[in-house]
C-alpha cells in the first residue's frame, strides 16, 4: 500500500509541474501582447486618453506610438497629438520642440499651417509683463509672421494676424519701459534710443503717440529744442485727438 501511495505521488509531480509551466507561459504570453501592441493600437489609446484629459497617460502612449512601425499619414497623427497633449498639459516649450518636429518631417502636409499656428501661440502663451523678457514676444512675432507669409490661403490667418498684434503691442511695450526707466533716471539720451524704436518699428502698436510725446520731453531736457518742435509737431499732425497732445505745454520746461 506504501508503495502504491508513493506512486501515485511521483505521478503527480510532473502533471504539477507542467500546469505551472503553463500558467507561467499563459502570464508571459500576455505581458507580450500588451509590448506588442501596434503603433496604431498606442496612438488610439492616446487619444481616448487626451479626450478625457488624461494628458500624463497620453503622452506616454503617442510616445510608445512613435517607437514603432508606422506610415507617413500616422506619424503624422502621433506626432501633431504629442504635440497638442503638451500644449494642452501648458508644457508650452515642448510643445514648440514637438510642433516644429512635425515641420520637419512634414513640412508639406495639409496641417502644416495649424501646427506652424500652435507654434506661435505656444510662444504667445509665454509672454510675460512688459518688465521680464522680451524674448517669447520676438518668437511668437516671428512664428506669427511664418504663418502670414507661408499659408496665404489658411483659414487661420485672422487669428494669425490677431497673434501678431498682441505680440508687437506686447514688444513695445517692453521698450516703452525700458524707455521710462531711462528717462526716469535722467538717461535721456538712452531713452531716446528706445522711444524711437517705438516709433521707427512698432508704430502700428498703439502707442507711437505715447513714443512721439516722450521724445518731446527727453529733447526738451536735451535742450535740442528742434528736434523737440520736431516731434511735438509730428504729434499734433499724427494723432490730433491723443491725449499726449493736451500734454505737451504742460511737459516744457
Amino acid at each position: 500500500m506504501r508503495r502504491t501511495r508513493l506512486s501515485k505521488f511521483r505521478m503527480l509531480v510532473p502533471a504539477g509541474a507542467v500546469i505551472a509551466a503553463a500558467l507561467l507561459a499563459g502570464c508571459a504570453g500576455s505581458k507580450g501582447a500588451v509590448s506588442e501592441k501596434t503603433s496604431q493600437q498606442w496612438y488610439d489609446q492616446g487619444t481616448g486618453l487626451a479626450g478625457k484629459e488624461k494628458y500624463d497617460e497620453a503622452l506616454e502612449a503617442f510616445k510608445e506610438a512613435a517607437k514603432g512601425y508606422r506610415g507617413a499619414d500616422l506619424d503624422a497623427d502621433i506626432q501633431t497629438s504629442l504635440a497638442d497633449a503638451y500644449f494642452n498639459k501648458g508644457e508650452y516649450p515642448a510643445a514648440v520642440e514637438a510642433y516644429s518636429e512635425f515641420l520637419r518631417l512634414h513640412p508639406h502636409n495639409a496641417r502644416a499651417d495649424y501646427v506652424q499656428y500652435r507654434i506661435a501661440l505656444s510662444w504667445q502663451k509665454q509672454m510675460r509683463s512688459a518688465d521680464r523678457s522680451p524674448e517669447p514676444a520676438h518668437k511668437a512675432q516671428t512664428a506669427y509672421e511664418a504663418l502670414l507669409r507661408g499659408y496665404p490661403r489658411s483659414t487661420l490667418l485672422e487669428q494669425g494676424r490677431e497673434g501678431l498684434v498682441a505680440a508687437r503691442r506686447r514688444i513695445a511695450e517692453h521698450e516703452l519701459y525700458v524707455a521710462d526707466f531711462y528717462r526716469r533716471t535722467d538717461k535721456y539720451v538712452a531713452a531716446v534710443g528706445r522711444y524711437e524704436i517705438v516709433l521707427r518699428d512698432y508704430a502700428d502698436s498703439g502707442y507711437a503717440d505715447q513714443a512721439l510725446y516722450q521724445l518731446t520731453g527727453c529733447y526738451r531736457k536735451l535742450r535740442e529744442q528742434e528736434k523737440a518742435d520736431q516731434f511735438a509737431d509730428q504729434l499734433r499732425r499724427e494723432y490730433p485727438q491723443s491725449r499726449f497732445v493736451k500734454d505737451l505745454d504742460k511737459s516744457k520746461g
